[in-house]
């Protein structure tokens, strides 16, 4: 259903949500919000869906603003680097299976970020924090930043956060590196015997 944040309360994170034709207003607490690269304020209207709580009351959840919200930095940073990526491959001749391996590894790391935030919801078996930082540095790191983003998920958390942005850099410094003749001749040597080892 839709409706319009008519009481925001900043400083402790909740307000009140009234739908069109109704003066019922309905509790949203920070939490409920899908994405939160900006703070809710009066006015803004959003669709969410309705569920009761334990003690009777009415909380909104899975509230989205209608119209969407702008890119967050982390997911502009992304793009624009898979984009660079692309092009400096076809520029510079560099290995064009990298794209293809950003990508891949993009989506696999989304998924797993997913699947943990669902499991930290249910209760169920954790993905460890090294698995996610592994996938992140072996250029899974776009689809990091913009899983962390959309499910709002270790996007605070210290020093998980401050590890994910390392691997990124050294991701990122990797790849330049190929394009050295030392880097080309190493991704030349590992593409061979993964070649090698695979017949």
């Amino acid at each position: 259903m839709k409706g319009q944040i008519v009481e925001w309360f900043d400083a402790k994170g909740y307000g009140f949500i009234e739908m069109p034709y109704s003066e019922q207003k309905v509790f949203v607490h920070i939490s409920a919000l899908k994405n939160r690269n900006r703070r809710p304020k009066i006015g803004d209207e959003v669709t969410f869906e309705v569920l009761e709580d334990n003690r009777g009351r009415f909380n909104a959840h899975n509230v989205a603003r209608v119209g969407g919200s702008p890119m967050s930095t982390s997911m502009l940073f992304s793009t624009i680097y898979l984009f660079a990526v692309i092009i400096a491959t076809m520029l510079f001749n560099g290995e064009k299976w990298i794209i293809l391996a950003y990508a891949f590894m993009s989506l696999v790391t989304y998924f797993m970020y997913a699947i943990d935030k669902s499991a930290a919801k249910e209760g169920r078996w954790r993905t460890s924090e090294n698995t996610l930082h592994l996938l992140a540095l072996f250029g899974g790191w776009p689809g990091a930043l913009c899983a962390q983003t959309e499910f709002n998920h270790k996007s605070k958390k210290q020093p998980f956060k401050t590890i994910l942005w390392i691997t990124v850099i050294v991701n990122i410094a990797v790849f330049a590196w190929t394009f050295t003749p030392q880097g080309h001749a190493a991704i030349g040597e590992l593409v061979r015997g993964i070649i090698s080892f695979l017949r």
